[in-house]
């Protein structure tokens, strides 16, 4: 059992707990469980696997580690205003749903594709940069 796979037991266990709070919109759940199935597919773990259980949850963790380091003060980079239409939105959407379809098949060279369209009509869309990196360490040798 490598400390590697623990780190993405609790990060896909993490996913799983905003997963459960319903706090997420309908994408950002989607773009979560399509996350955590990513990060069980190029870790070879499985949420199910208790013995990679570690006692404290990554929220804990983190919080503990970031208590003697103030915030930074937050940037606000949405400044300019979107002049996307209400159609390029939806397209773009239905884009990152085919993507995320071919995600869920092992088609990454597809899905990648959908994604980069997605980015080319809403380049402002951070989850769609996000769903394509996820496909390139799935399809690349990864090393820790």
């Amino acid at each position: 059992m490598t400390d590697t796979k623990r780190l993405a037991f609790s990060i896909i266990q993490f996913l799983h707990d905003q997963l459960r709070s319903g706090t997420l919109t309908p994408d950002a759940q989607e773009s979560l469980e399509v996350a955590a199935q990513c990060l069980e597919t190029a870790f070879d773990v499985s949420a199910d696997d208790q013995s990679l259980a570690v006692q404290e949850t990554l929220p804990e963790i983190f919080a503990a580690a970031t208590a003697k380091y103030p915030a930074p003060p937050q940037v606000n980079t949405n400044s300019s205003p979107n002049s996307l239409s209400e159609d390029q939105r939806v397209e773009a959407e239905r884009l990152k749903s085919d993507g995320n379809d071919q995600m869920k098949v092992e088609n990454f060279s597809a899905a990648v594709e959908f994604y980069s369209k997605a980015i080319a009509i809403n380049p402002q869309n951070a989850v769609y940069y996000c769903n394509r990196s996820v496909r390139n360490v799935l399809s690349e040798p990864f090393l820790l």
